[in-house]
């Protein structure tokens, strides 16, 4: 099987494709990807650069619970 980025992926067929599993399905998925190695600290370091992009200051947990909430 060729490596994807060797491919010319239409990732609106694979969204449409994603949306058609059933719900334990799209479970399955999204627990192999986030087990997959390093993807933590790449979630990390993506979300890390949503914080800088966004200037969203430091927050305790209630507060960014508060914040994710209402935006």
């Amino acid at each position: 099987m060729p490596k994807l980025k060797d491919v010319d992926i239409n990732y609106d067929q694979i969204k449409e494709l994603v949306r058609q599993l059933d719900f334990e399905k799209k479970m399955a998925l999204i627990r192999e990807v986030a087990g997959e190695r390093g993807y933590k600290k790449n979630f990390y370091n993506y979300t890390e650069g949503l914080v800088k992009k966004y200037k969203i200051p430091e927050m305790s947990e209630k507060e960014l619970d508060v914040f994710l909430h209402n935006n």
